[in-house]
């Protein structure tokens, strides 16, 4: 299972039917304090993530994982196109950074290097 956590509701649709087309399964989040919940299900292969949520946002949640141990792999999300992913090696679990909008075949490619199905 891969868990989405996004606010936006468009982009997590999106990302679901991407995946879902692929034959993953997807579970999704509309912020960090769920994702940190679904995180425990031993069947989540993987997260993808954006970073600037309201409240609780990604960056938090990240440092949550590395404290507890949570070994989950994550694909960050950010609009911000100055973050490097040089930025994102501070967080254990950060296999790749990818920047919004981008394109489905991006995401797959990362998905698929990082996030193996069964």
């Amino acid at each position: 299972m891969i868990l989405v956590c996004d606010d936006e509701h468009t982009l997590v649709q999106f990302c679901r039917e991407i995946l879902e087309k692929e034959g993953y399964t997807v579970r999704t989040a509309r912020g960090a304090d769920e994702a940190y919940r679904i995180l425990r299900d031993p069947e989540c292969r993987g997260m993808l993530l954006d970073m600037w949520m309201p409240e609780f946002n990604g960056a938090g949640l990240l440092m949550l994982m590395a404290a507890e141990g949570v070994a989950v792999p994550v694909i960050v999300f950010a609009d911000d196109p100055t973050m490097e992913e040089e930025e994102m090696r501070q967080f254990p679990n950060v296999r790749k950074l990818i920047h919004k909008p981008f394109y489905p075949e991006d995401l797959l490619a990362a998905v698929r290097e990082y996030m193996p199905k069964g």
